[in-house]
């Protein structure tokens, strides 16, 4: 027996084709009608709609995809120039974290004791030297713009009472 046959044989299919079966020819004709548009209905807006808002997506993303690449592809050289460029010595601080171990390790190298410092804000810190030679100074703040793209947004440098000391507050952004 088919999977037809048994559906035709359940007890609630046969009661609705004695139902049809009872209707007028007109009435007949009017459910088989609504029955066809429900389906079409329904594979337009569950299958045929969705499919096809994907596929358009889908054309739209990949148009944008090429656009990408297509600028890509032209300036490789420049990007490949700026690497190139960047120097085998310098690194990019990434954030203040590594900004502040960065400039005590340089500082260190430099026989520099921080006195005190603080991270301040987005990729800067805060540093206060106490007694430090000027030369010193001058040739650390150097070494950390030329190796580390360290740069001083704000410094203030007073003398100490001993000749070529100073003490220095600066702000050093990465």
């Amino acid at each position: 027996m088919s999977i037809i046959n048994k559906i035709k044989n359940t007890p609630s299919v046969v009661s609705a084709m004695r139902q049809f079966e009872a209707m007028p020819k007109r009435d007949q004709q009017a459910l088989v009608v609504l029955a066809v548009a429900l389906f079409l209905a329904i594979l337009y807006f569950l299958v045929w709609s969705p499919a096809h808002e994907f596929a358009n997506k889908q054309q739209n993303n990949l148009q944008s995809s090429k656009e990408l690449l297509s600028w890509v592809q032209a300036n490789e050289g420049v990007a490949k120039s700026l690497v190139a460029n960047s120097g085998a010595g310098s690194s990019t601080i990434l954030d203040s974290q590594s900004l502040v171990s960065t400039v005590s390790a340089n500082a260190q190298k430099h026989n520099i004791k921080l006195k005190r410092f603080e991270p301040s804000g987005d990729r800067k810190v805060r540093v206060w030297l106490e007694k430090v030679p000027f030369n010193t100074v001058i040739v650390w703040l150097r070494d950390l713009n030329e190796t580390y793209s360290i740069g001083v947004s704000q410094v203030s440098i007073d003398k100490d009472e001993k000749g070529g000391l100073v003490n220095v507050r600066l702000t050093l952004k990465g």
